[in-house]
C-alpha cells in the first residue's frame, strides 16, 4: 500500500510541476519560438532551435553533416533523431517534435523524482518545486541525462555495481559531465576488488558498445562533441564571460582553465575521498563555476547534486532558497542581456547582466561554503572514531527525513 501511494504521488508531484514548466516554455507556440520573441517571453528552448539548424526537421542523421553536426554525445543525438522521425517534416512538425519531446524529458523526470524519493522524500519533493529546476526543465535534454546518473549512485548504494557501472556509463554519452565522478566512485569502492572490478568492466564495456559503432560509422561526426567543447572559448554565463566584459577578452582559454579545474578536481578527490557524495557536489561546482560557459539548465545538474548531498538543516534551507533565486534572476537575466546583443526592446545593460551573474555565482559559493563546512566536520569526527569510510552514501540523508 505504502509503495502504491508513493508512486501516485510522484506521479502527481511530477504532472503537477512538468506542466508548469511546460506552460512557460507553450509561450512561444504561437511566435514559433522565433528570435526576438522567444528572449522577450523567457521560452527559449534547444529543442526548437536545433530543430532546423541540425537537420532534425528533415530527419537528417544529425552526425552526418560535417561543420553542422550536432554538438553532443552520441545518446543524445541518437535520441532527438527517434523522435525527429516520428514527427511531420518541415516547418509544420516544430510543434509536434517540441511535444514529443517535452513527453520524453517529461517520462524520465517522472523516473528521477521516483529515485529521489526512494533516497528521501524532501529531495524528491524540494527537487520538484524549485523555482530555477522549473523553469530551466525543458530548456535542454539533460534531464535525459541527470535520470541515469542519479539512478547509478542509488543502485551503488545498493551494492548493484554493474548496473551502476552501466547507468553511469549511459549518462556519460548523453551528457558527458558525469565523466567527473568516475574517480570519486573508483576511489570510495577501492576497497571492494570485486564491486571494483564490475562497476568499472560494466562502465568500460558498456562506453565502447555505446561509441564503437559510430565511431566507425562516421568519425568525423562523431567526433564532433568533443571538437567543438575543445574548441569552445569565452561564452555565456561564465565567469570567464564577465572577465572578457570588464576587461579584454580571453583567447585559448581552454588552456587556463582545464588546468585550473582539473587541480581543484584533484584536490577534493583527495581530501573528500571518504564523502562520496559532497565529492560530487563539489567536483560539480568546481566544474561548472570555471567552465567556459554556463548554461541555465545546468541548475538542474547543481539541484539534483545538492539535494543529495545536503542534510536537511535550517540553514540549508535558508542558503538553497537564495540560490534558487538567484539562478532564476539569471535565467531572466541571460535572455534580457541577449536582447541587449540584439538591439531589441526590454535588454538590459552589460553591468546589470555581470551584477546578476555575480549574484549566481556568489549564491552558489555560499551554499557551498556551508557544504565545507559540513564536510571538514565530518572529517574531524571520523578522524575521532578512527574511521573515515562512509558505507552507506545516503545516510545522513535518511537521518534528516
Amino acid at each position: 500500500m505504502r509503495v502504491r501511494s508513493v508512486a501516485l504521488g510522484v506521479c502527481i508531484l511530477t504532472v503537477i510541476s512538468a506542466t508548469v514548466s511546460y506552460l512557460k516554455f507553450a509561450r512561444c507556440v504561437d511566435t514559433g519560438w522565433i528570435s526576438p520573441a522567444v528572449y522577450q517571453l523567457g521560452c527559449y528552448t534547444d529543442i526548437t532551435a536545433l530543430y532546423d539548424a541540425r537537420g532534425f526537421s528533415t530527419d537528417v542523421w544529425p552526425y552526418g553533416l560535417g561543420s553542422k553536426s550536432l554538438e553532443y554525445p552520441i545518446l543524445s543525438g541518437i535520441g532527438i533523431w527517434l523522435i525527429a522521425l516520428m514527427t511531420k517534416n518541415g516547418p509544420t512538425g516544430i510543434h509536434q517534435f517540441f511535444i514529443l519531446n517535452i513527453i520524453a524529458l517529461s517520462f524520465l523526470y517522472t523516473y528521477l523524482i521516483y529515485i529521489l524519493g526512494k533516497v528521501e522524500r524532501k529531495s524528491a519533493l524540494l527537487f520538484a518545486v524549485s523555482p530555477a529546476v522549473l523553469s530551466a526543465l525543458f530548456i535542454n535534454w539533460d534531464i535525459w541525462a541527470i535520470t541515469p546518473m542519479v539512478a547509478s549512485l542509488f543502485f551503488l548504494s545498493t551494492n548493484r555495481y554493474r548496473l551502476a557501472g552501466a547507468l553511469l556509463s549511459i549518462s556519460i554519452f548523453l551528457k558527458f559531465f558525469p565523466l567527473i565522478f568516475v574517480i570519486p566512485i573508483v576511489i570510495t569502492i577501492w576497497h571492494k576488488p570485486l564491486a571494483r572490478k564490475q562497476f568499472l568492466q560494466s562502465l568500460v564495456v558498456s562506453a565502447l558498445l555505446i561509441n564503437i559503432p559510430f565511431m566507425l560509422l562516421n568519425l568525423s561526426g562523431w567526433a564532433k562533441f568533443y571538437i567543438f567543447n575543445y574548441q569552445r572559448g569565452v561564452d555565456f554565463g561564465s565567469l570567464w564571460y564577465l572577465i572578457s566584459l570588464k576587461s579584454s577578452w580571453i583567447s585559448g582559454l581552454n588552456w587556463i582553465a582545464t588546468p585550473i579545474v582539473l587541480v581543484f578536481l584533484v584536490l577534493i578527490y583527495f581530501r573528500y575521498r571518504a564523502h562520496l557524495l559532497g565529492s560530487l557536489y563539489l567536483s560539480s561546482v568546481i566544474f561548472f563555476t570555471l567552465n567556459t560557459v554556463y548554461s541555465p539548465q545546468y541548475v538542474l545538474w547543481l539541484t539534483v547534486m545538492a539535494l543529495l548531498f545536503f542534510p536537511k538543516t535550517r540553514t540549508f534551507y535558508l542558503l538553497f532558497v537564495i540560490w534558487q533565486g538567484a539562478e532564476l534572476a539569471y535565467q531572466v537575466g541571460i535572455w534580457r542581456h541577449l536582447l541587449s546583443i540584439l538591439q531589441e526592446s526590454g535588454g538590459i545593460t552589460t553591468d546589470t547582466y555581470v551584477g546578476i551573474t555575480l549574484l549566481r555565482i556568489l549564491a552558489l559559493l555560499l551554499l557551498t561554503g556551508y557544504g565545507v563546512h559540513l564536510l571538514e566536520n565530518n572529517l574531524m569526527e571520523s578522524r575521532r572514531s578512527e574511521s573515515n569510510r562512509q558505507t552507506d552514501l545516503f545516510a545522513h540523508l535518511r537521518r534528516s527525513s
